[in-house]
């Protein structure tokens, strides 16, 4: 106890502070009560951290153990790595060979339901070869996605002899454009449904070519690496949806160039019937009258004719589904006017790699050409003689 001032105090401390230039005195007891106060606040803090920690494991454990091998994010990850051009990713998440496998089934039946020149028997014996030949297909097919996939690139079969293939039955670049890979671009990605073991995913796609939109369906299967997409389960309805909007534009636009073609097909026939009473003289024979005739018959009547026949077409409106309709036939064009350009330079020179050439640009025109009458014919249009000689 001291005395101050003549009052009797308790346990009081006094303390001195420059504040302002002001005293200030402070109760023992209200200092203790404020660093209590002030080791509360601590705590709590730590306890707020301590259990943020604490769910930021529990989320990053969740995430691990459910959400990713959930089969919505394994769809968001495939979308992720066609994006990101990572094959490795892709491969992970779909299985190309399985959904190859299916969608070539898929295909031939459609290619198969669109030929009207088929008989029954016919149709019997084509099912059965392409069987045969699937999985060398299918094979083709998986490289070609996957390169698609890594390069962002459809890239043409190499070292393959188009004719030889149509022999056969097989056309690659027409099947590619029949199975519409490289015209669906992905729109969005809607609802995953479970399904026993496995999913069904639905996904919205645009096919470029027709501007036609499309809700694909996903089937998911959960394997030893997680779950992986190994079917497109509607794929064949949507061949048939894009093939029916293709065969009206194709309609049109073969209603709308049939009085041109009809026109400069009698020409071009007359004038190949010239042609080829000229080459079959052997060409060792030929005299300088005969290969000024030749050169006449092409240089100043048959490519001038092809030219004005392009320029013709390239007048006509093309709808969007027979796009690539015209563009084979442009190109069996130019190919046809090359082709008659080197034969002329051959004849000229003598040089045995010029008529090389205008042989091998021959076989491309003829390819595009009867690429032409395939789409004409499986796409239930009446048969159209072919625009090129």
């Amino acid at each position: 106890m001291i005395e101050w001032n003549g009052v009797q105090c308790y346990n009081i401390t006094v303390y001195i502070c420059a504040k302002g230039g002001v005293a200030v005195s402070m109760d023992e007891f209200a200092w203790r009560v404020r660093l209590a106060r002030r080791r509360k606040s601590h705590e709590r803090k730590f306890v707020i951290a301590a259990g943020l920690i604490v769910l930021t494991i529990l989320v990053l454990a969740w995430y691990l153990a459910y959400y990713i091998q959930r089969p919505e994010y394994v769809l968001a990850q495939t979308v992720a790595a066609i994006k990101a051009h990572d094959l490795d990713a892709f491969q992970r998440r779909v299985n190309v060979a399985a959904v190859a496998d299916a969608g070539y089934d898929d295909l031939t039946y459609v290619l198969f339901a669109r030929d009207t020149s088929l008989k029954e028997s016919e149709r019997e014996a084509s099912g059965k070869f392409y069987q045969n030949i699937k999985g060398s297909v299918t094979e083709g097919l998986v490289r070609t996605i996957e390169n698609a996939v890594q390069n962002s690139v459809w890239a043409e079969p190499e070292g393959v002899d188009e004719l030889k293939g149509r022999q056969l039955g097989i056309d690659f670049e027409y099947l590619m454009e029949c199975s519409h890979l490289r015209d669906t671009d992905l729109l969005s990605i809607g609802e995953v449904v479970r399904d026993g073991t496995g999913a069904k995913a639905t996904i919205i796609v645009l096919d470029e070519g027709t501007g036609l939109e499309f809700p694909l369906q996903l089937r998911m299967e959960k394997g030893k690496v997680g779950w992986q997409i190994v079917r497109v389960v509607n794929y064949r309805a949507y061949l048939e949806a894009v093939q029916t909007v293709a065969g009206e534009d194709i309609s049109r636009y073969i209603k709308a160039t049939r009085p041109i073609v009809d026109r400069y097909n009698g020409v071009f026939r007359s004038m190949q019937y010239e042609f080829r009473s000229f080459t079959e003289t052997v060409r060792s024979t030929y005299t300088t009258e005969y290969r000024n005739s030749l050169i006449h018959l092409l240089q100043d009547e048959m490519i001038p004719a092809l030219k004005k026949y392009q320029r013709e077409l390239d007048e006509v409106e093309i709808p969007q589904g027979a796009a690539y309709l015209a563009a084979q036939r442009k190109a069996a064009t130019e190919a046809s006017i090359a082709s008659y350009e080197s034969f002329v330079k051959g004849l000229d020179s003598g040089l045995p790699e010029d008529f090389a050439r205008a042989e091998t640009l021959h076989k491309q025109a003829l390819t595009y050409d009867l690429r032409v009458g395939d789409m004409i014919r499986r796409g239930a249009v009446n048969a159209e003689t072919p625009a090129t000689p």
